[in-house]
Order: C-alpha cells, then structure tokens, then sequence
C-alpha cells in the first residue's frame, strides 16, 4: 500500500513537472513568436521582457514590450507597454480557431516623432497596411491552389480594450522637449468573429491600424499646443527656426 501511494504521488508530480514545463516552453514559443511576427508586421523592431500565460486558466500577462522607431527617426522607440492582460478560451486551444476573450493594455507610451519624411507613425501604419494586403493576397492564392497550410491557426479577439495611454509628441525644433497628450480610450469588439477568424498577422494589423490612427487623431487635436511649444523653443534661434516653426504647423493640421 505505501509502495502504491509512493509510486501515485510521484505520477502526479511528474504531471505537475510537466505540465510546468509545457507552460515554460509555450511561453518562451510565444515570446518567440511575437519577436519574429512583429518586425514583419511593423517595420521595426519588437521586443519582448517576457510572457507568461497559465496553461490552466487560460489568463495570462505580457511585459515590457517594445516596437522601435522606423529608419531615420531619432527617438529611442515608437511604442512601449509595461503590462498587458490576456484571457483566453483553452477549449479552442486546439481548434482550427483560437478564441481570445479579452486583451487589455493599460497604460501604453506612444512617442510621435516628425521628421522631413512624415512621422514614425505614419511609416509604420504605411508598412502594416501593406503587409495586411500582402498576407490578403498570400490567402486568396493558397485557397485558389488548395495548399493552404493547415498549422496556420486564425484567432478571434472578443474584447481589445487600450486604456489610460498617452502620446509623446517629438520634433527637432522642440530642442528634445518632450510634450505629453492623453490617447483616448481604444475598445475594439469582435475582431474576426463575422468572417470565421482572421490569421495572427491579420489580427495584428487591424489593432496597430487603429491604434494608430487613434494616435493620429490626437496629435491633430494638439497641434496648437505644440506650435506653441515649438515657437518658444525655437526663440532666438534664427530663421531657419522660424521656417521649422511654421513646417511644424502644418504638419500638425
């Protein structure tokens, strides 16, 4: 009987040891995943501190993720995010359909930077949409010649929820002064629910492209703000500062 009990409890903690690992391994697979998916998808760099989402409740977090600036800007990233939360149905983990009830991202830094050529925001959501047209077009040929590859999970994202994020606005003439407005709350609901689930990459795309124009959209909102911080930045430096002045304006428009 003591030999039995013996011999259960160390099945049971062989299950523990393993099912452990699993978790390990899948997290690291999934930090993998999101370094090597993101730059592809951005333009830039990504970069992830670490993840960790628990194989029995399905609930997990994402932390100090980083998406770099493309070639050309100065600021030392685009995008960066302390802690994000993620809830997930396990029952379609092994589904052709990954359901992702919720993902939370509270508290993101977005930097803004202009330059000669646009802004940094501009250039990536230029690079994401182009590759949400490619990863399009890539599907349409794969369903004409039946080789679709069928390891290519689609997700479906119930809730994307982007709260209390705020904008770093960044510009030559602003002498490296930073100025600050609040990014409005982003809620995005059932992302490819109606057509049966989207791939990752696709999924990816539609997120950045609103939170992108977000981004946008408030930058614009504060375009006379920053003129202002511009002009006093720039006094006393020349012309060639007034004419900057003026070029920020109309950037900000």
């Amino acid at each position: 009987m003591k030999t039995l009990l013996k011999v259960g409890v160390i099945v049971v903690l062989l299950i523990i040891v393993a099912l452990t690992m699993i978790g390990v391994y899948f997290n690291s697979m999934i930090k993998a995943g999101v370094e090597a998916v993101g730059p592809r998808i951005t333009g830039t760099t990504v970069k992830v501190d670490a993840v960790d989402l628990s194989p029995f409740s399905g609930q997990g977090r994402l932390k100090g993720l980083v998406v770099g600036n493309p070639p050309g800007f100065q600021a030392e990233r685009a995008f960066k995010l302390a802690d994000a939360k993620v809830k997930m149905d396990l029952k379609t983990a092994l589904s052709d359909k990954l359901i992702i009830e919720e993902i939370l991202i509270d508290g993101p830094e977005i930097t803004y930077e202009s330059g000669p050529s646009g802004s940094n925001i501009s250039k990536i959501q230029e690079h994401v949409a182009a590759f949400g047209k490619s990863v399009g077009t890539k599907e349409v040929g794969e369903s004409k010649s039946q080789k679709k590859d069928p390891t290519q999970k689609k997700v479906q994202i119930n809730h994307f929820i982007v709260k209390n994020g705020q904008v770093n606005l960044s510009a030559s003439v602003l002498k490296g002064k930073a100025l600050t407005v609040r990014l409005p709350d982003l809620y995005l609901r059932d992302i490819g629910k109606e057509s049966g689930g989207v791939m990752v990459q696709q999924a990816a795309a539609e997120v950045l492209m609103a939170i992108n124009k977000s981004v946008v959209q408030s930058v614009a909102g504060s375009g006379k703000l920053l003129g202002e911080a511009a002009e006093e930045a720039a006094k006393g430096l020349g012309s060639e500062a007034g004419k900057a002045v003026e070029g920020l304006k109309r950037l900000f428009k």
